[in-house]
């Protein structure tokens, strides 16, 4: 799936990589955006998930991190426009499934990873 992809890419296309560019753009983002990618992150690591919502996180977080972009992310303000709407549509069609434990989580995320 991912040989069009360099190696040296790749490594970044994983659980670590997301979080590293979440953590090195989390300004760029904003506290909101940043609250609902903690969201998607941790409801997608909850085992009570089904698998269909777990696709389209997955799917949500891939596009993240991706190398290949709509807008590439350089493109200070623009660059992150696109990732943010695939992550509120994400966000938005899985909102059922977010519990009080999952938000309070990211919140506590968001925050700890914004006043660093």
């Amino acid at each position: 799936m991912t040989d069009y992809i360099p190696t040296f890419r790749r490594r970044k296309l994983n659980e670590p990589g997301f979080l590293k560019k979440l953590a090195r753009h989390a300004a760029d983002l904003g506290a909101p955006v940043v609250r609902q990618f903690y969201a998607l992150y941790y409801l997608y690591r909850s085992p009570q998930t089904p698998a269909k919502a777990k696709l389209i996180i997955a799917a949500a977080l891939l596009y993240f991190v991706s190398p290949i972009d709509s807008i590439p992310d350089i493109l200070l303000p623009f660059g992150f426009t696109d990732d943010i709407a695939v992550l509120t549509l994400a966000y938005t069609q899985l909102k059922a499934y977010l519990t009080e434990d999952i938000l309070s989580r990211a919140q506590a995320a968001a925050d700890a990873l914004l006043r660093r």
